[in-house]
């Protein structure tokens, strides 16, 4: 029986000190195929570090954004039947964290997406975060049937989260939330500092509240490959 690929997509935006430790346990994932970096324009030496792993990388010229980054990774893995999203600063990733996320893209009833929760990560902050607003988890698996019907993400930057979910309940598609156990990420204010750090987040919050509040305009501005019996819902 054939089995489909799967491909990882990770979108890096100056992630040079982290990056490395996320790609030596999905580099090394029997459950995956391919990895596709997506260099978001970054200033640092993110590239270079993603080189050093048998990686396909994709460098994008300007800092687009995540939802434009997973959009040029998944136009990069057309012959994929199952994708993985991962964050490229998240801690303590491991091989157990992957099978979780894909496991329930198969069987009879397969999931359309999933989107991980973290649990028991040594992180308070992202703990509670993660408790109240899972939705912002970009830790997600995607069937190909889903990826085949999605919009154009590329406007959506850090509301990409939030516009796949609403999207998978506009059309009817099932999604499973797996917790990932002992999993977190480095905050924003760890990696730029404080202030830097905060500012960066009231920008993510901004993208993620007008994904929330604007996605079935956009969707509809920007249909990708969206059916037209979806379209006729939010028309």
């Amino acid at each position: 029986m054939h089995t489909p690929k799967t491909t990882a997509l990770i979108p890096a935006y100056n992630e040079e000190p982290r990056l490395a430790a996320v790609l030596e346990i999905v580099t090394a994932s029997p459950r995956v195929d391919e990895v596709i970096v997506i260099d978001d324009g970054s200033r640092d030496k993110t590239s270079r570090v993603a080189a050093s792993f048998p990686v396909k990388l994709v460098r994008l010229k300007e800092n687009c954004g995540k939802g434009a980054a997973l959009q040029a990774g998944l136009e990069k893995a057309a012959d994929a039947g199952r994708f993985l999203f991962l964050d490229a600063d998240l801690l303590n990733l491991r091989h157990e964290h992957i099978n979780q996320l894909l496991d329930p893209l198969t069987g009879d009833r397969p999931a359309a997406m999933t989107v991980g929760t973290f649990r028991r990560g040594k992180k308070a902050s992202v703990n509670l975060a993660q408790h109240y607003f899972s939705i912002l988890n970009g830790q997600r698996a995607l069937h190909r049937n889903f990826v085949d019907i999605l919009p154009d993400l590329r406007w959506s930057r850090f509301g990409v989260e939030i516009l796949l979910s609403r999207y998978a309940q506009l059309a009817g598609q099932p999604v499973q939330h797996p917790e990932l156990q002992g999993i977190s990420h480095v905050t924003k204010e760890e990696k730029f500092g404080f202030t830097a750090g905060f500012l960066y987040r009231l920008r993510m919050y901004q993208e993620c509240l007008y994904s929330l509040l604007y996605h079935q305009k956009m969707i509809r501005d920007f249909p990708g490959k969206v059916p037209v019996e979806i379209l006729q819902k939010i028309k």
